[in-house]
């Protein structure tokens, strides 16, 4: 039987899980393909082989016969016409899990692992879609229920970059967050080689504000981030239930990001920019403190050779334009994030993309004070400096921003009757040295259900 690229891409079109991809993108897949056919009785797939294609049911009916742990087959599924199988061996490169055999004769399209690899590669929109078909059978019944050491009990969330998953440690009887990378990025050579150099310098980031970041996991054909599971809410989800903060409110949080971004900036040889500061990648626990998450898109500074990548309300004219970023493009993002916190909207806001990008670029920012009367001078200063188009005219120096951000009435300690102080001073000590103590502190706090709030402040000359 001949079919021509165009026939066999209409064929395709039907096929669920290719549905919503552009038809230049099924017509590629389409060409690509090659026609198997089988007769009654024939095995499809048998399992314990090599996965090594993917099949796209076009005529006939096939048996899914999926084995118990003794090897008796426990369930039947069937599958038809616009069914795929042989998809997540191919996928995660393992072998066949169950035995697939053709209930008639049966006609499908396949793609062989080289061109299936050759497609995900080509097509970011493809590649999403084996991500959703992968989210699917992750932390499922009968799906795949571990990675690594760590079992996988169900789904927390999804962004453009990873889907992230609640997962259980035996060894060390906690839980964790796991964060598995889309295949977009995992196929991608040049974001798997920026990854692998960074991941290490990420993982060693060790903060009171910073989430923890326990191992990264290469499986699947994709990596996972392990990471300390958060408990309270990011501060995009507080600013539409509860709106505009107070200036005291802001100046804490602030305070406490800015303590995080300082550490990060200056850890290892060149120091780690965020690159996607923004209300949603804060997390506030039930007693104020904070945790910076998310440093998917975390690099060292680097130059000209930069995507962009980040959330565009929140990105620094120097990445818009490709020049030099290095941490002062997080800076940027703090000041708007300054901006959105006491007024609900971000500085710039557009019908596109196109013109978001060119307002930041070229426009000069309103003025908070304007929206925020009540802001005092000194804050107000510190984010019209943080939005400043150039890098060089844009506050950097981190005595200067903590002494700015620093919430009112620090180190004065007036208690209300039901609250106790401890002050623990650390001398000649490291940030890393110090978060160490602090985090495993912070955790028995949270598990005695202890209100409490934890600051870190670093001295100087000035302060008395």
């Amino acid at each position: 039987m001949l079919i021509d690229t165009d026939e066999i891409a209409l064929i395709l079109s039907g096929v669920k899980i290719l549905q919503d991809l552009d038809t230049e993108i099924i017509r590629d897949i389409a060409a690509h393909t090659q026609l198997a056919n089988f007769n009654k009785g024939e095995m499809v797939i048998q399992a314990g082989e090599m996965g090594r294609r993917i099949y796209f049911i076009f005529e006939g009916k096939v048996e899914v016969q999926i084995p118990d742990i003794q090897g008796d087959i426990k369930s039947r599924i069937m599958l038809k016409k616009g069914e795929v199988v042989g998809e997540i061996s191919l996928l995660i490169n393992s072998n066949y899990s169950a035995d697939i055999e053709a209930l008639t004769r049966t006609t499908a399209f396949y793609l062989d692992r080289d061109h299936f690899k050759e497609l995900i590669e080509k097509h970011p929109d493809f590649a999403e879609v084996m991500s959703q078909l992968m989210t699917s059978r992750m932390a499922q019944n009968g799906g795949i229920n571990r990675v690594g050491k760590y079992e996988l009990r169900g789904k927390l969330g999804e962004g453009n970059m990873a889907t992230v998953f609640n997962a259980w440690d035996p060894e060390l009887e906690r839980e964790v967050a796991i964060k598995m990378l889309k295949y977009k990025l995992a196929f991608n050579d040049r974001f798997r080689d920026s990854f692998e150099r960074e991941a290490r310098t990420i993982a060693s980031l060790n903060h009171p504000n910073i989430v923890n970041v326990f191992e990264v996991i290469d499986e699947f054909s994709t990596r996972f981030i392990v990471m300390e599971k958060l408990h309270g809410q990011d501060l995009s989800e507080i600013l539409k239930e509860k709106g505009a903060f107070g200036i005291a409110e802001t100046r804490e949080i602030l305070s406490q990001v800015a303590s995080a971004l300082q550490y990060a900036h200056n850890h290892g040889d060149n120091g780690i920019v965020h690159r996607d500061i923004k209300p949603s990648n804060i997390v506030i626990d039930a007693y104020g403190n904070i945790k910076l998450s998310d440093f998917g898109i975390a690099s060292p500074p680097q130059d000209k050779d930069v995507n962009i990548e980040g959330t565009p309300s929140y990105l620094a004219p120097e990445i818009i334009n490709g020049d030099l970023l290095d941490g002062r493009a997080d800076i940027y993002a703090l000041g708007v994030m300054a901006f959105h916190m006491l007024t609900t909207s971000c500085p710039f806001s557009a019908s596109t993309l196109a013109k978001l990008l060119k307002m930041q670029v070229n426009q000069t920012p309103p003025d908070i004070r304007s929206a925020c009367p009540d802001i005092d001078e000194e804050l107000a200063g510190f984010i019209e400096s943080a939005l400043s188009k150039d890098p060089d005219d844009r506050i950097s120096d981190w005595a200067e921003i903590n002494r700015i951000l620093k919430p009112a009435g620090q180190f004065k300690l007036a208690l209300d009757p039901d609250e106790l102080a401890v002050i623990i001073r650390f001398r000649d000590t490291s940030y890393q040295q110090a978060a160490s103590f602090i985090n495993a502190m912070q955790r028995l706090l949270t598990e005695e259900e202890i209100n409490h709030q934890i600051e870190m402040h670093r001295g100087s000359e000035e302060e008395d």
